[in-house]
Parts: C-alpha cells; sequence; structure tokens
C-alpha cells in the first residue's frame, strides 16, 4: 500500500484529502506544517508528498530544499491556492516538483496524479 504525506495547515482540507486518498486504497499521514513533516519524512517511507507552500513556522519553500537534500528521488506535489505561480514550471522541475496543483483541489485529478506518480 502506498504511503502519502499531506503537509498543510488547513485542518479540514487536509482531512478530507486524506480521507479522499485513503478511499482510493493509500496509506495517509498529516502534517500541519514543514516542521512536522520534516521529522516525519525522516522518521518513515513515503512514496509521495503533497504539500501546501504557505503555512507557518517552516514554509513549504524551506521543507522542499530540507527533503531535497535528503531524499532527493520522493516525488513531492506542491498544491497551492495561489493563482500567480504560474509559468515556473522549470524552476518547479528544478526543485523535484512532480506537479503543481491549484486549490480547491478537483479530487478526481489528485487521483489521477497519484496514480501517476506511483505507476
Amino acid at each position: 500500500m502506498a504511503s502519502i504525506l499531506i503537509v498543510d495547515d488547513e485542518p479540514e482540507a487536509t482531512a478530507t484529502l486524506a480521507k479522499f486518498l485513503e478511499t482510493r486504497g493509500y496509506k495517509t499521514e498529516t502534517a500541519a506544517n514543514g516542521s512536522e513533516a520534516l521529522e516525519l519524512v525522516r522518521a518513515m517511507q513515503y512514496d509521495v508528498v503533497m504539500m501546501d507552500l504557505r503555512m507557518p513556522g517552516m514554509d513549504g519553500a524551506d521543507f522542499l530544499a530540507c527533503v531535497r537534500l535528503e531524499q532527493p528521488q520522493l516525488p513531492i506535489v506542491v498544491m497551492t491556492g495561489h493563482t500567480n505561480l504560474g509559468g515556473q514550471d522549470e524552476v518547479w522541475a528544478r526543485a523535484g516538483v512532480k506537479a503543481v496543483m491549484l486549490k480547491p483541489l478537483n479530487l478526481r485529478e489528485v487521483s489521477e496524479m497519484v496514480y501517476e506518480l506511483l505507476a
């Protein structure tokens, strides 16, 4: 069973996404910020990380930088409500981001994207 870490400071959105992915047969863990997520990544093995960018404490960019040093091959998906991030595909690719998804998330698209990442 594939394991997915969801990192977001919005508890309702995180719970909804986790529940949805669990109904698709994935094991999920959640973290409210980058610091919590980094502890989990160091302690557990995940197949995919889905993370928000803007969070209190250690934000998504700092978390991404730390994870890339420790686990450069870990697939990471950025989830964001900020639509001004377009045109940065090359920047995301260099950072090892496999996909950028705009909030509110389309759960069908999430399902397809996770399936493709794990195939």
